[in-house]
């Protein structure tokens, strides 16, 4: 029975991850960020976790950051945060229709894995923008039309990201600028492509999105 009973682990460097409870947690971090990190498990197996984990721990070793309770990173491309709880940082993530952060981190996943299915798809490399980098959005997305993207080269904090509607005319309209975060909690349909590089753009055709490549978006 001892066998069964014992809890899976895995190391992502030097860094073990463990269950315990309703908990996955780390061994090896307290070194870096002063205290060891803790994940509500959900419905998530450490093995699901395994590419947000990398991502922590890679951060954290290389970065160096200086962790304080509250601090917000951007996690591929959704926002999370790090919660003091007594010796650990829980990881929380963004939950919009909540206006605040909740435990787990099945949102933060299932995009990734979202954008990673897209950009597989077309044979290319992600390039995951920040939460919190510039989106120039035509203003009628806020009614809920559909919005087709182009991903220019951008400079920081720009994403590169261009978002219009079929209706959007520029002689008597501006454009607007929202958050990547923002635009995704709008638009939940867009959120699949924001991992596309620069030089593609989605358009499109009823309930149809059609992605291509652009040169254009690259050399103007």
């Amino acid at each position: 029975m001892g066998f069964f009973n014992r809890s899976k682990t895995f190391k992502i460097r030097n860094i073990e991850f463990y269950s315990e409870g309703s908990y996955y947690y780390s061994k090896g971090l307290k070194s870096s960020i002063e205290k060891e990190i803790k994940i509500a498990k959900t419905t998530l197996s450490l093995d699901e976790l395994k590419p947000i984990l990398q991502y922590l721990v890679e951060f954290i070793q290389d970065e160096k950051p200086d962790i304080k309770s509250g601090e917000k990173i951007t996690c591929f491309s959704w926002c999370i945060l790090f919660h003091e709880a007594s010796d650990f940082f829980e990881i929380l993530e963004v939950i919009p229709e909540q206006q605040g952060f909740g435990e787990g981190l099945n949102r933060t996943l299932h995009i990734l894995n979202q954008q990673l299915s897209v950009c597989t798809r077309v044979k290319t490399e992600p390039d995951f923008p920040d939460f919190d980098q510039i989106v120039t959005v035509d203003p009628l997305i806020k009614t809920g039309l559909q919005a087709n993207l182009f991903r220019w080269i951008g400079d920081y904090p720009d994403s590169g990201w261009v978002a219009m509607t079929d209706r959007f005319n520029e002689e008597t309209m501006s454009f607007e600028q929202m958050t990547v975060g923002q635009f995704m909690t709008l638009s939940p349909e867009i959120v699949q492509f924001m991992a596309l590089p620069s030089g593609f753009k989605v358009i499109w055709q009823g309930n149809n999105a059609q992605i291509a490549f652009d040169r254009q978006l690259l050399e103007n």
